[in-house]
């Protein structure tokens, strides 16, 4: 990896670059979803979020939504909400 500058902006008076390192992707030129699904989890995980894999259907993801709320809320809601 080779660390880049690259300008965003500039002015008579400043200039504002952005700095990043360039990953080598050559090779890279399809992936299959399994894959770039797998890729998205590892991301996410690596940013800091928790993968549940007992979140499996419509219905726990909808029970775990409702706990989280209940939670941050700290609150209750009735069955009919």
């Amino acid at each position: 990896m080779t660390t880049q500058t690259t300008p965003i902006t500039e002015t008579n008076h400043f200039i504002v670059l952005d700095k990043y390192e360039k990953i080598d992707q050559s090779g890279a030129s399809y992936q299959s979803e399994s894959a770039l699904k797998k890729e998205l989890i590892e991301d996410l995980i690596n940013q800091g979020y928790e993968y549940r894999r007992d979140l499996n259907s419509q219905a726990k993801l909808l029970a775990n939504v409702r706990e989280q709320l209940q939670k941050l809320n700290q609150m209750a809601f009735s069955n009919k909400e």
